[in-house]
């Protein structure tokens, strides 16, 4: 490759960069727009304050109030902007992929890149879209043919043009769908399918060129078989996959409240579903509001120390007030989980998955993630509803169901562990308890499932899966996928 073209690639890689960041910052201009057109001057809490009726505190908490529940539909005209902005620079870019090989130095790589780089950036903005109803028109829109009632969340390595999902197929959390292939300094693209009703658990791998049949089931962190080896109704689990002969089956919940659901049920969902989308850019779009409100006076007056010390407060205490707006909504809305199947066509289920949402949305990002490896971490959770012991080392913040999580003293999690107490299998939401006892490590990645108790004094190493309803006895060492005795 010559030196000038050399150039030219790094130009064009830093350029895209800025691009795509300076990308996602527009659409908050029009929301802006919007919030300063609905505050009317009626709504104001400064006379309120200026006539001594209320506090400067009571009037920052009527301004945050108020500022919410304006940001609430700007929120959603925000969302809607980046998606189409989004959707509209990937179509410019790479109007149509179709499969082949190209060198990593053309052309071709290079817009593929760049729209690989706008899908992972969208989830930072659209995170709350995914497994929602709304997922599958976001995937549609970027290029990939989705069947009707496919559920999908967080998948990673989209080629949207070679990606086919067939109807009532669920793609779970961070599952890698169909990643182009870096080989030699060439990539190749190939078709992804993915047939009727087919499950893809949390983490999976599903190369590029794969089909799988209808009615299978690859399970959590598990790369899927050759595709000669996979039949219909196959149960694949494990890295290397190994076929597992039967798998544990929930029946008895009717069509409409699994795979066909109502009308009727499909907008109270969308609903439920639009608000936990609007809600955690709405909050911060309010909290931004009300502390800048709040400092405007200082810096008229030229206080810049106390417009310093205002912001710092005022951020500190945003992250607290996430983190109790979660756990208000939690209490309110879910109360305390129990061990329980529910069909996914239920308010319980639209609910849970609100609060999970709202969590990995809002408290997470915003205070959760910098207090992982402290005791702060462990108090926190417990006011969500885990059994946390005393002394226990947390790494992760990877915890939904958090009354069914149980973890006993001196205990250590390390980096991105997650005691999975739920899965989606067959459209229904199986929830149990997870029970980790004292003085148990689990290396990083590891994952227990529901139902499964971690003895006393085990050791778990990096990326194990503890099977749901296992027992791994007190004092043994465990390691793989899935977790079998290390020697």
């Amino acid at each position: 490759m010559s030196a000038a073209r050399r150039a030219g690639e790094v130009t064009f890689f830093a350029l895209a960069a800025l691009a795509v960041a300076v990308l996602f910052f527009m659409p908050v201009f029009p929301t802006f727009m919007l919030i300063d057109w609905l505050d009317i001057p009626e709504i104001s809490v400064r006379p309120l304050v200026d006539d001594g009726s209320i506090s400067a505190l009571q009037a920052f908490g009527l301004r945050l109030v108020k500022f919410f529940v304006l940001a609430l539909p700007a929120s959603l005209v925000f969302i809607l902007v980046t998606v189409l902005l989004s959707a509209g620079i990937r179509w410019a870019l790479l109007p149509r992929m179709r499969a082949g090989s190209w060198p990593v130095h053309s052309p071709r790589y290079l817009a593929k890149w760049t729209v690989n780089l706008i899908q992972e950036a969208s989830l930072a903005v659209l995170h709350g879209i995914y497994a929602t109803v709304y997922s599958a028109a976001w995937y549609r829109l970027l290029g990939a043919h989705v069947g009707k009632e496919t559920e999908l969340s967080t998948a990673l390595g989209v080629v949207p043009d070679m990606l086919t999902l067939g109807d009532g197929c669920f793609i779970a959390d961070a599952v890698m769908l169909g990643d182009e292939h870096i080989d030699g300094g060439w990539m190749t693209v190939q078709p992804t399918v993915v047939s009727r009703r087919s499950f893809i658990g949390n983490g999976a791998y599903v190369p590029d060129g794969t089909t799988v049949p209808e009615n299978v089931l690859i399970g959590v962190l598990s790369s899927v078989p050759r595709n000669a080896s996979m039949q219909d109704g196959d149960t694949w689990l494990g890295a290397p996959p190994l076929r597992l002969p039967a798998r544990e089956q929930v029946a008895g919940f009717p069509e409409h409240l699994t795979f066909a659901p109502s009308p009727w049920r499909k907008a109270a969902r969308g609903l439920v579903e639009a608000f936990r989308i609007a809600a955690p850019h709405a909050l911060v779009i309010a909290t931004g509001y009300a502390i800048v409100l709040d400092a405007m006076p200082l810096a008229e007056e030229g206080r810049w120390a106390a417009v310093a010390l205002d912001l710092a407060v005022g951020g500190m205490l945003f992250g607290m007030a996430t983190f109790g707006f979660v756990a208000l909504f939690k209490w309110l809305a879910v109360r305390r989980y129990g061990q329980r199947a529910a069909p996914m066509w239920t308010p319980f289920v639209w609910l849970s998955e609100a609060a999970t949402n709202l969590y990995e949305g809002v408290a997470v990002p915003w205070f959760l993630r910098y207090l992982r490896g402290t005791p702060w971490l462990n108090d926190a959770l417990k006011l969500l509803g885990a059994d946390i012991g005393r002394g226990v080392f947390l790494d992760t913040t990877d915890m939904t169901e958090f009354d069914c999580v149980h973890i006993g003293a001196h205990s250590e999690l390390n980096a991105l562990c997650c005691p999975q107490t739920h899965l989606f299998e067959d459209r229904v939401m199986k929830i149990d308890h997870v029970r980790i006892g004292s003085r148990v490590t689990l290396g990083p990645r590891c994952t227990v499932l529901y139902g499964a108790q971690v003895g006393d004094g085990a050791q778990l190493g990096p990326l194990t899966l503890v099977m749901k309803g296992e027992q791994i006895p007190a004092g043994t060492l465990w390691h793989g996928l899935p977790a079998a005795p290390w020697r």
